[in-house]
């Protein structure tokens, strides 16, 4: 059996998803065209039939997303003055908030992908560090943090425009 998920002929000899989910991440700044390449590849994955899960972060309907909009909004002061590790926390909660979704459409052999995800808080909440040791530093933290504490799943790949 193979990492990704593949066509399969099922018993009724129609294409069905190996019971074996794959999770990419589409990241990238604002303008670099993640929404249309994210579409695209959901629509193209559906069409070659595996079944697709799809999230967009930050989840700015959830409540899950509520520090995320009030820092976006300045109510912490401008986005330069929150610290990097407060900022991460708001985002990460966000995506604990759909980890069981995502981690339960990895279970039904779906094919998860997200449009922004760690790399995206990585970038931006990295370029507040000045030294790379102390950048390196937060990516670590922030991965534990993500993946280990909070135990988010983490991407099969990261698709980076």
């Amino acid at each position: 059996m193979t990492d990704q998920p593949t066509p399969s002929t099922d018993a009724g000899g129609e294409e069905a998803a190996v019971r074996r989910g794959a999770f990419i991440v589409i990241e990238g700044t604002d303008g670099s065209g993640k929404g249309t390449q994210f579409e695209l590849l959901a629509k193209r994955l559906e069409q070659e039939g595996y079944d697709v899960a799809t999230f967009d972060f930050p989840q700015y309907d959830s409540e899950s997303s509520y520090f995320v909009r009030e820092y976006l909004n300045g109510k912490y002061g401008k986005a330069d003055d929150v610290g990097p590790y407060t900022g991460s926390l708001f985002y990460a909660l966000d995506r604990y908030q759909a980890a069981p979704k995502i981690t339960q459409a990895l279970a039904e052999g779906k094919v998860v992908l997200a449009n922004r995800f760690t790399g995206s808080n990585m970038a931006h909440q990295g370029t507040k560090f000045t030294h790379p040791e102390e950048r390196r530093g937060y990516f670590i933290w922030l991965d534990n943090l993500e993946f280990q504490m909070l135990g988010i799943p983490r991407p099969t790949k990261s698709i980076v425009l």
